[in-house]
């Protein structure tokens, strides 16, 4: 997506059509289903006054925000195991989690509410949950999850396997068996089970990132991780550990209309008009200049 994303100004901050950010949809999205929790934000502390002016100025929602802030990249699964200390700290093992990219375009707000109830139902349970949408095309940019044994609530199956992105046969075999539906990224557990899988089946992520939460300033709300023992945390996807290592993995399939913004192809899709009212949309997505 460049040059509207760059590392100074990531994707999440390009202004849609409607003048709103992804990361602004996302926030707005997180307070609509936390029944009055607060939002936690892991995110670069390069980005932290921009984040958190964004908030501050977005209307109609409450403002109690914790932020995590990153010193570098290390992938989800750090982030995810860090986020999942603080939770635990704060509000004790059997807190419920939703984990959502900033960089997601999600309409249906009302579906993904219905949806994201079933998974924390779920995830009370002792599952970790994962969020599958159905299908609408063969699509190579995204991973699979293939369903399992169905569980007692409407669309909710065991993970019988995760996918890496197909290639356009195999794609098209995913869609026409019914079986596959695309990985979102989105999640949804307890604290507490979270970081007992992490402990017992991604010992290198957990131990590091509880030294780095050890070694942590917590006295307040914003949270900057130290450099030292953070760089030393593998670089490593939470999809990958959650595939490779756990058995308690249920997905919730979703009919939500949902994208994945991660190609200039997928942001042309969004919209439809002429190339003249393409132009337009595009004038108002904010530049390097500006």
């Amino acid at each position: 997506l460049w040059p509207v994303s760059r590392k100074a100004h990531p994707k999440p901050f390009m202004a849609l059509a409607d003048g709103e950010t992804l990361a602004e949809k996302t926030y707005r999205r997180a307070q609509a289903v936390s029944q009055n929790a607060p939002v936690v934000t892991v995110t670069s502390r390069d980005y932290f006054f921009y984040m958190r002016d964004l908030y501050e100025q977005t209307p109609g929602v409450s403002h109690s925000e914790h932020f995590l802030l990153e010193p570098m990249g290390r992938n989800t699964a750090p982030a995810i195991a860090l986020a999942a200390l603080h939770v635990k700290e704060q509000w004790g093992d059997d807190a419920v989690m939703l984990v959502m990219p900033a960089d997601h375009l999600i309409r249906d707000q009302d579906a993904f509410a219905e949806d994201v109830a079933k998974a924390r139902a779920l995830a009370n349970r002792g599952h970790l949950v994962t969020f599958g949408i159905f299908p609408t095309h063969a699509e190579t940019g995204y991973g699979y999850i293939r369903q399992g044994q169905s569980l007692s609530s409407a669309n909710c199956h065991k993970v019988a396997e995760f996918v890496e992105k197909p290639d356009e046969p195999t794609a098209l075999e995913y869609l026409e068996s019914g079986e596959y539906h695309w990985n979102s990224g989105m999640f949804c557990y307890q604290a507490g089970v979270l970081l007992d899988a992490l402990e017992e089946h991604a010992s290198e992520v957990y131990q590091a990132a509880l030294r780095v939460w050890e070694q942590s300033d917590k006295s307040s709300e914003v949270i900057e991780f130290p450099a030292d023992p953070f760089c030393d945390c593998p670089s490593i996807s939470f999809d990958y550990v959650l595939k490779e290592r756990v058995s308690n993995a249920v997905v919730v399939v979703s009919v939500v209309s949902w994208s994945y913004i991660f190609s200039w192809k997928v942001f042309s899709e969004l919209y439809q008009g002429d190339e003249w009212n393409c132009s337009i949309r595009m004038a108002s997505i904010p530049w390097a200049t500006r």
